[in-house]
C-alpha cells in the first residue's frame, strides 16, 4: 500500500476541501480542482502516479454517465413542454455563435476546434443547478422546472457530442460518422429494447435483494461498455449512458442511484484532482479566462433572458431561468479533457476552459442564491427592460367574487374538482400544460404561469376574489405573497400551504387565514378513522371506496 500513500493523501486533501467548500455554499467540485492545483505546482506527484489517478477519474465519469442515464426524466421535460424545447433550441443556437466566434479570434482555433469547443461551452452544469435550486426549495417552481427541462436537452446534447469526438482528431469523415451513428443505433437496440426486456424480468423473477439488484447493476453496466468498446468500437461513454437508460424505467433504479452515487463521487474527486493537477502545471491564458467567463455569465444570461421572452416567458421566470445558466458545466470540463486526449487542442486551451468552469461555477452559485434580490433590485432600476414580452397571454381575468388557486397539482386536483362540481367561479394559475389543457377542455379559468410571480396578484384580480387558496411548498414565496398582499392592503382570506409546525406558525404571523400542513392534516383525518371504527366496523371499507373513485375521477388514476 505504501505506493498508494502520495494518491490517498491527495484524495483525503480533496475530500475534506470539497467538504469546506460545500459548507461555504460552493460546489465541492472547486475545491477538489484547488487541491488538484496546488499539488500540481507542487510537484509532489510522479508520472506515474498521476496516470493512475486519471485511469480512476475516467472510471468516475464513466459511472457520471450511468448515473445521467439512470435518472434520465422525461416527465421533468413533459412538464414543460415545448417552452423548453424553443428556449433550448434558440438559446444553443446562440450562444454556440457567440463562443465559436470569441475561440476564433481569440484562441486561435481552427474552425472545427472552434465550434466544439463553443458547444461545450453552451452547457450548464445540472450538479451545480440542481443543488441550489434543491437548497432554495424551488425545484418545484415553473423556472425550477423549466431549468430542469433545458438541463435534461443540454445533457443529450452532451452525451451525442462525448459519443462523437474522438472521431473529429482524423478529420471529418460523413461516410465514419454515419457508420459510428448506425452502430450507436445498433447498440441502443441490443441495450435498451433486448435488454431492457431481459433485465426488467431478470429483475422481476431472480432479484429479491437490494445487495444483488447493486451487485448485479454494476454488472450490467461493465458489460455494456465492453459490449460498446470491443464489439461495436462506441465509445464507453455512450455504452455507460445506455446501460444506465436501459435501468431508469425499472423498479429498482431508485435504489441503484443512491447506491452508486457514493461510488460515482470517490472517483469523480479524482477526475477533479487531476484536471486541477493539469491547470498546474501549464500555461493559462488569463486575458482568455476573463474574457470567457463574462461570456458565460452576461452572454449566456442575456441570450436565455431575451430568447425566453420572445418565446413567451414571463421576465420573472426568464430571468431566474437565465441566472441558472450562467456556469460551464462538468460535462465541458470532460469534453475538454477528451478533446484534449484526441489532440484537438493544446493544454493552454483546456486549462484556461477549465479555469473558466471553476471561477463561473463559483460566481453563478452566488448569483443564483441571490436570485430572487437580484431580480427585484433591476425591476426596479430597469423596469422598462422587463415589460417586453410580458403583455402576452396575461391580461387580467375578467371575473369577481371567485376563488384564486395557485398550484393544481396533487392538493389543488382536489379543490378544481370541489368548486367545478358546486359551479363555484374560479381561476388556476400552474405551469403545467397537461393541467393547463385539462382545466380549459372543461371551460375553466385558468393561466399558464408561475404561481410565485407577483405579477399573479394582478392577473388573477386577487383584490376582488372572494377567497385565495396557495398550495405552493415553499414558505419564502408564500411569505412573499402574504407581503404584497399586505402592502396592497388586498384583505381577501389566504388559505396556504405550509411544510411543518415551525412554518405554519411563521405564516399565521405573517397574515395567513388558514394554514394547512400535510401531518396536521393525516394525523388529525386518522385519528377520526379511528374513532368511527369503533363504532362501525365497515367504516374502513367505505372510505377506501371514496378514495379509489376520487382516484379514478380526480387523479386520473394515479
Amino acid at each position: 500500500m505504501e505506493f498508494l500513500g502520495g494518491q490517498l493523501a491527495v484524495f483525503v486533501l480533496a475530500v475534506v476541501m470539497g467538504i469546506l467548500f460545500r459548507y461555504l455554499g460552493l460546489p465541492s467540485l472547486i475545491g477538489q480542482v484547488g487541491v488538484g492545483f496546488l499539488v500540481g505546482l507542487s510537484g509532489l506527484l510522479g508520472q506515474h502516479d498521476v496516470e493512475l489517478m486519471k485511469f480512476l477519474g475516467d472510471f468516475g465519469i464513466t459511472l457520471l454517465l450511468f448515473l445521467v442515464g439512470l435518472e434520465m426524466n422525461w416527465k421533468e421535460l413533459r412538464k414543460v413542454g415545448k417552452q423548453a424545447v424553443f428556449i433550448f433550441l434558440g438559446q444553443t443556437t446562440f450562444v454556440i455563435l457567440l463562443f465559436a466566434l470569441i475561440n476564433t479570434i481569440g484562441m486561435g482555433q481552427g474552425m472545427i476546434g472552434s465550434w466544439l469547443i463553443a458547444i461545450a461551452l453552451t452547457f450548464s452544469s445540472t450538479i451545480v443547478v440542481v443543488k441550489m435550486l434543491s437548497e432554495k426549495k424551488n425545484l418545484s417552481s415553473f423556472s425550477g422546472r423549466l431549468s430542469l427541462g433545458l438541463l435534461l436537452l443540454q445533457d443529450m446534447m452532451a452525451i451525442l457530442l462525448l459519443s462523437i469526438l474522438p472521431s473529429f482528431s482524423t478529420g471529418i469523415d460523413l461516410g465514419q460518422l454515419g457508420w459510428l451513428w448506425l452502430k450507436i443505433v445498433g447498440l441502443f437496440l441490443v441495450v435498451d429494447v433486448v435488454g431492457h426486456a431481459m433485465i426488467s424480468l431478470i429483475l422481476k423473477e431472480v432479484i429479491k435483494s437490494g445487495e444483488d439488484l447493486i451487485l448485479f447493476s454494476l454488472a450490467w453496466f461493465i458489460v455494456v461498455v465492453l459490449l460498446s468498446e470491443k464489439v461495436f468500437g462506441v465509445s464507453s461513454s455512450v455504452g455507460s449512458f445506455l446501460a444506465g437508460l436501459s435501468l431508469s424505467t425499472t423498479w429498482g433504479h431508485f435504489q441503484i442511484i443512491n447506491k452508486v452515487k457514493t461510488l460515482r463521487d470517490v472517483f469523480l474527486t479524482l477526475f477533479f484532482v487531476v484536471l486541477g493537477l493539469q491547470v498546474g502545471v501549464g500555461r493559462v491564458n488569463w486575458l482568455m479566462v476573463v474574457v470567457l467567463s463574462v461570456g458565460v455569465i452576461t452572454g449566456k444570461f442575456l441570450i436565455t433572458y431575451f430568447w425566453s421572452v420572445i418565446t413567451g416567458i414571463g421576465s420573472r421566470v426568464a430571468f431566474l431561468v437565465s441566472l441558472n445558466m450562467t456556469q460551464v458545466s462538468e460535462f465541458s470540463l470532460i469534453v475538454m479533457g477528451m478533446g484534449l486526449a484526441s489532440g484537438l487542442w493544446n493544454d493552454e486551451v483546456a486549462r484556461t476552459v477549465t479555469v473558466t468552469g471553476l471561477i463561473t461555477m463559483t460566481l453563478s452559485t452566488l448569483l443564483i442564491g441571490a436570485g430572487e434580490k437580484i431580480y427585484s433590485r433591476a425591476k426596479r432600476n430597469f423596469g422598462f427592460l422587463f415589460k417586453i414580452g410580458d403583455g402576452r397571454d396575461r391580461k387580467m381575468v375578467e371575473i369577481r367574487n371567485h376563488i384564486v388557486l395557485l398550484g393544481c397539482d396533487r392538493t389543488g386536483k382536489s379543490v378544481v374538482s370541489f368548486l367545478e362540481k358546486t359551479q363555484t367561479p374560479f381561476v388556476v394559475v400552474d405551469f403545467n400544460p397537461d393541467i393547463v389543457t385539462g382545466i380549459r377542455e372543461k371551460g375553466g379559468e385558468v393561466i399558464f404561469g408561475d404561481a410565485t410571480d407577483p405579477d399573479m396578484i394582478d392577473i388573477t384580480n386577487m383584490k376582488e376574489a372572494r377567497l385565495i387558496i396557495s398550495t405552493v411548498k415553499d414558505r419564502e414565496d408564500t411569505l412573499g405573497l402574504l407581503a404584497e398582499l399586505a402592502h396592497r392592503k388586498i384583505k381577501v382570506p389566504v388559505i396556504v400551504d405550509a411544510e411543518s409546525v415551525h412554518d405554519a406558525r411563521v405564516l399565521y404571523e405573517a397574515g395567513a387565514t388558514y394554514v394547512v400542513f400535510p401531518h396536521f392534516v393525516s394525523g388529525w383525518h386518522m385519528s377520526q378513522l379511528v374513532k368511527k371504527s369503533l363504532k362501525d366496523n365497515d367504516v374502513f371499507d367505505r372510505y377506501r371506496e371514496k378514495q379509489v373513485t376520487a382516484m379514478k375521477t380526480i387523479y386520473e388514476g394515479i
